[in-house]
Parts: C-alpha cells; structure tokens; sequence
C-alpha cells in the first residue's frame, strides 16, 4: 500500500510540475523540480510518468534531434521552435483548420496528430 501511495504522490507531483511550467522541461528539469519536494524520487520514475502521461494524453513530448526531449502541457496541435541560440523550445501557434485543409487540398491526405518543430531563433534571442 505504501508503494502505490508514493507512486501515486510522485505522479502528482510531476503532474503538477509539468502542468504549471511556464516552459517546455525535460525530464532532467522535471526531475530537479521535483527533488526540491521528493528528495527520494529517482530520475527513473520522472522518465517512467513523464512516458505514462504523454501515452495517456494529459502532456506531449517533443522529440529534438541531439538533444533531451522537452514536454509540453499544451497538447491541442501546434508546432514548437527550438532556438538555435539558447536551446529553448517555444510554442507557435497554427491555423489548425487552414493547415489540415491544405494538407488535404494539396496532397489529398488527412491528418490525425502532427508535430511540427522549427528551428530558428526566438524572438527573445533575436533582440
């Protein structure tokens, strides 16, 4: 019984810590986040609910190339950019409607999920 409350409190808080994150954490930033209130929990068990809650839907993860994946709160569709100067990972935000129908006009496919990811510079680097 006690495992399956530590489990149960662990999940709540990296929950909570991805849901309340002004940014896009990796599992390593999770887990830091996390420690400051379960200095017990394991980077291991971050991974494994981090894995569990983006398979259930609750959060998305961002695969970057040659880098850690980044999670994300916002789960309706939109494309991220990935700052080519300081690394962050940002939200941009799509005419859902007008991309689907240009994809389906243009190629005659019909789009499920996308991920789009950019690379660029954000517009705080740019300044």
């Amino acid at each position: 019984m006690a495992e399956t409350n530590r489990n149960t409190v662990q999940k709540e808080v990296v929950e909570r810590i991805v849901m309340s994150a002004c940014d896009h954490p990796t599992a390593e930033t999770v887990y830091l986040r996390a420690k400051a209130e379960l200095p017990a929990i394991s980077l291991g068990t971050v991974y494994r609910i981090l894995k569990n809650l983006a398979s259930d839907g609750k959060i998305v993860e961002i695969s970057v190339q040659n880098a850690p994946s980044a999670f994300d709160k916002t789960t309706c569709m939109h494309a991220h950019l990935v700052c080519e100067k300081c690394g962050n990972v940002v939200d941009v935000f799509l005419d859902e409607d007008r991309f689907r129908k240009a994809v389906s006009d243009d190629c005659g496919h019909s789009i499920g999920n996308a991920q789009i990811l950019f690379k660029g510079v954000c517009k705080h680097c740019k300044e």
